[in-house]
């Protein structure tokens, strides 16, 4: 399970806005042993981000809680949004080969197409389920 701290800034019904502040990667960025990716990704990212968690315990504005969000849910996300429609991508050009390069062409956008919308309902198939949606541990 991947967690983090975070602060509730608003509460509602079985949901809450959290803040959350963000962390590096590895840990060492204190110390004189790090890469230094900290030094250089403080430069352009903001030090907190702001999102809906799912709420089980009803919690109250100011409150710290730990998130979380279940092992293998973002490979699965990444791989749906990211791998899927790149191997349709990849599946209609090969198919479309066979009807030269307009058809790679066509055939490669078919797949992209079909690809993303393939995405579209499975992200939509599980939206609000708690094994895609960060949650308030505790």
């Amino acid at each position: 399970m991947i967690e983090t701290r975070a602060k509730v800034i608003e509460a509602g019904k079985g949901v809450a806005l959290v803040e959350a502040a963000r962390q590096a990667g590895c840990g060492h960025c204190d110390s004189s042993k790090g890469c230094g990716k900290s030094a250089m990704s403080g430069l352009f990212i903001n030090k907190t981000r702001t999102f809906q968690v799912i709420d089980p315990f009803g919690k109250k504005a100011g409150d710290e809680v730990w998130i979380g969000v279940e092992d293998g849910a973002l490979l699965k996300s990444c791989l749906a949004v990211y791998g899927v429609p790149m191997a349709a991508l990849l599946a209609g050009a090969l198919l479309g080969n066979a009807y030269g390069d307009m058809g790679s062409v066509a055939g490669g956008l078919a797949g992209l197409f079909s690809g993303f919308l393939w995405a579209r309902r499975y992200s939509a198939a599980n939206r609000g389920s708690r094994r895609f949606q960060p949650y308030i541990l505790k």
